[in-house]
């Protein structure tokens, strides 16, 4: 016969002593709100330029002149980084098991992530203010 040592807990008290979840809900909750915020902006940049007669550099420049259209692409562009390295970043935790290499790419994805939100907003800026 076992004996219970914690027979007295409620279950939600038992639950929350189990796991480590760190920052799991944060992460997974703005990745949910990257990824809703990312299906109108794509859903707008899509339709826009697909309604463009000729899809050329001088067509896609003049569209994203007008501000509404370059901030809903610029919208489009920072929420897609940071929502690929959401994503990559879980990937990295769940299968890099080697903690230098996996704070290592972790770091290189935070940087990259970075890199490509600084080079949307510097190319959106050189077509808005020439």
């Amino acid at each position: 016969m076992t004996q219970q040592t914690n027979s007295f807990q409620t279950d939600t008290a038992k639950v929350k002593g189990l796991g480590s979840s760190k920052s799991g809900f944060g992460h997974w909750w703005m990745q949910r709100m990257s990824a809703v915020l990312l299906i109108p902006c794509g859903l707008y940049v899509l339709f826009s330029l697909a309604g463009a007669e000729v899809l050329q550099a001088q067509v896609v420049v003049a569209w994203l002149t007008q501000p509404f259209n370059a901030a809903v692409t610029l919208l489009f562009a920072l929420a897609g980084s940071y929502h690929g390295a959401l994503g990559v970043d879980v990937v990295v935790e769940d299968y890099i098991h080697n903690h230098a290499v996996n704070l290592t790419l972790r770091y290189l994805t935070k940087i990259l992530m970075i890199v490509m939100m600084m080079s949307s907003v510097f190319a959106l800026a050189t077509i808005l203010f020439g």
